[in-house]
């Protein structure tokens, strides 16, 4: 992988530079038989120089694992928003996004060391997909930040 395909797949992710080192060490805590220990500063370098032989052989099933996590988690939302028997919500119905991990964490703890980024991903996903196939936009509702 080169280092500008690095960067453009980490961008359409959503993710920043340390929030991608965390879910790259949270999806492979293990490389080669060591622990992963990579932050922003490894993965901004990747984007440089290229990353090195141990991580790069991870990185697609990182990206893949992410891009899963997403569709998977925009599909519930999707059914969470839409009622039964096929009706349109109501005009202004809300999906709620999160402005950093830890309110995220928070709200949904079972998700705990996933950045929240990936969670705005899908509820955009999911607004998107319930504006195409019943004209009803449905807003983002950016919860209040812990701190």
């Amino acid at each position: 992988m080169t280092p500008i395909e690095l960067a453009t797949r980490r961008r359409v992710t959503g993710l920043t530079s340390g929030e991608f080192a965390k879910l790259f060490v949270t999806l492979e805590r293990k490389v080669d038989g060591e622990s992963a220990h990579w932050d922003a500063s490894d993965v901004e370098s990747w984007e440089i120089v290229g990353p090195p032989v141990t991580a790069e052989e991870h990185l697609n099933e990182t990206f893949a694992a992410a891009n899963e996590f997403v569709a998977t988690l925009a599909r519930r939302l999707y059914r969470t928003v839409m009622p039964g028997g096929g009706a349109a919500p109501e005009e202004g119905t809300a999906i709620t996004a999160f402005p950093d991990d830890l309110t995220f964490w928070s709200a949904q703890p079972d998700f705990g060391g996933i950045p929240h980024a990936l969670w705005n991903i899908a509820a955009l996903q999911a607004a998107e997909w319930i504006r195409k196939e019943t004209g009803v936009v449905c807003e983002l509702h950016a919860r209040e930040p812990l701190v």
